[in-house]
């Protein structure tokens, strides 16, 4: 019974799915405690909601810590939920979230956050701004506290249809998924120190980022990043933003802005908001392809963190900035959630952690199909249970789908990548894994899945645990 609004809040998952053609929204938003239960004062909530034209809708969502002292506190998981309008202009919205994370030592038990919303607003047609109560409770924590929420919610108006569409419709002036890239980092701290006071030393990450543009002349983006090597084991930030290009068709100058939340491995961002400012060269490489080299200086609000970042970066394009009317690309995707039960083996904690349980996880997985069965795959995890709060992990790879039947798939992928936190030994972050999942077409836009596999440390010992999972997935074609 304890996991019952998971399982439900899946199913009911399903319900948006079936729609035709359903609409993607971005919502935005800051959640204010109105006790003082623990370092964290406030959080910032980003999600991508899957609508449909009954106002229902369904999404992935990151809660982070934004106020107070408790940067690196990360939750993330599925919120389902109904906008209903009224008057003109006037509408309400209420929501469940249920996800799972932790981090600055705030969560030392599971993990498990709930989040039940309702709030109130005026609709401006391509901005939605609300104010409301929300309730955050987190297992394991001392927080379970009424907050006061603002947030701004806008339609992404991209061409997404479910199933793998493959009509062919132009363009009508809308937004389009422009491009994805993997990216390496490496952060160069500018004298700053962590929590206990020692000097923060050099980070390497691994990072990916999608971006969305109307024109060739700038982007918006979302990038998330996190510690491999190096110093800060388990710190990751995740920033939006926006980017401006200058230039030809092969060589391009870009500049770019972004603010976000970061902290883990006790690198001090205070309250967990960073900004950040860059710059950088895109080089063509073919007609879908480019690297891309940059420099960036990222800060934290209210805490002590500043360093500088040079960045490399392979991308893959989608064909952004075609012109109204023109025949459109198309490209089929799948986003998967789900639970992962890990079972640890004997090295899988850090000598002298208490908690012995076997994490359970959200998993959210969303995959670009390169052909009809080749794709690239990318995959967050976060602990809901098995004392294990704060316990992260994100993955990119390659998977391989193979149809074995008209209702049954088999897919296998390898994965690379990081994690941390909650004391299980990750030797430094690094990860490496395998997966296998058996699906079952309910519909051509909703599969069963349930699969195993193994992740492990790249250093060698450390954790190496089994994992079996069980989930959602659902396909669906943007146009390009």
């Amino acid at each position: 019974m304890r996991y019952f609004l998971i399982i439900l809040t899946l199913l009911t998952l399903a319900t948006p799915a079936l729609a035709k053609r359903p609409a993607l929204a971005f919502r935005s938003g800051f959640d204010f405690f109105q006790l003082d239960q623990s370092a964290i004062e406030g959080i910032n909530g980003l999600s991508i909601f899957y609508t449909t034209d009954q106002g229902y809708y369904f999404g992935e969502s990151i809660y982070s810590a934004a106020f107070g002292a408790g940067g690196g506190f990360f939750v993330g998981g599925f919120e389902v939920g109904k906008h209903t309008p009224f008057g003109e202009n006037l509408f309400w919205d209420a929501s469940l979230f249920i996800g799972g994370g932790g981090g600055a030592n705030q969560v030392p038990g599971d993990g498990l956050m709930l989040r039940p919303q309702v709030h109130l607003g005026y609709d401006f047609g391509n901005l939605r701004v609300g104010a409301g109560a929300s309730w955050v409770s987190i297992s394991g924590s001392e927080i379970s506290t009424p907050a006061f929420t603002i947030t701004l919610t806008r339609p992404m108006n991209l061409a997404l249809y479910g199933g793998d569409f493959s009509g062919v419709k132009p363009l009508e002036n809308i937004t389009t998924i422009s491009a994805m890239k993997p990216i390496m980092r490496v952060y160069y701290p500018q004298g700053s120190r962590k929590r206990g006071g020692v000097i923060l030393q050099n980070m390497q990450l691994l990072g990916a980022e999608i971006s969305f543009a109307r024109t060739d002349a700038s982007e918006s983006f979302i990038q998330a990043n996190g510690v491999v090597r190096g110093d800060a084991e388990g710190y990751a930030d995740w920033l939006l933003g926006k980017r401006y290009f200058w230039g030809g068709d092969t060589f391009r100058l870009y500049a770019d802005f972004a603010a976000g939340v970061g902290g883990g491995g006790a690198v001090n961002t205070g309250g967990g908001l960073i900004f950040s400012a860059g710059a950088g060269l895109r080089i063509k490489t073919g007609d879908r392809f480019a690297l891309e080299f940059g420099a960036s200086a990222l800060t934290s609000l209210n805490g002590d963190f500043l360093a500088l970042s040079p960045s490399a970066g392979f991308l893959l394009s989608f064909g952004a900035g075609r012109k109204t009317g023109a025949i459109p690309n198309t490209t089929h995707w799948q986003i998967s959630t789900g639970l992962t039960q890990q079972l640890p083996n004997a090295g899988f904690r850090k000598s002298g952690v208490v908690n012995t349980g076997a994490p359970l996880m959200i998993d959210t997985e969303i995959d670009l199909f390169i052909t009809r069965n080749l794709y690239l795959t990318g995959h967050a995890y976060t602990a809901i249970a098995g004392g294990a709060g704060g316990y992260q992990i994100g993955l990119l790879g390659l998977g391989y789908r193979i149809r074995l039947a008209p209702r049954w798939n088999i897919s296998a992928e390898g994965l690379l990548g990081a994690g941390g936190g909650a004391g299980i030994d990750t030797r430094g972050g690094l990860l490496a894994g395998i997966k296998f999942d058996l699906d079952y077409l309910l519909t051509e836009t909703i599969h069963i899945s349930a699969g195993a596999g193994f992740i492990s440390t790249l250093q060698g010992g450390g954790m190496q645990p089994v994992t079996l999972n069980l989930g959602l997935k659902f396909p669906f074609t943007t146009l390009h």
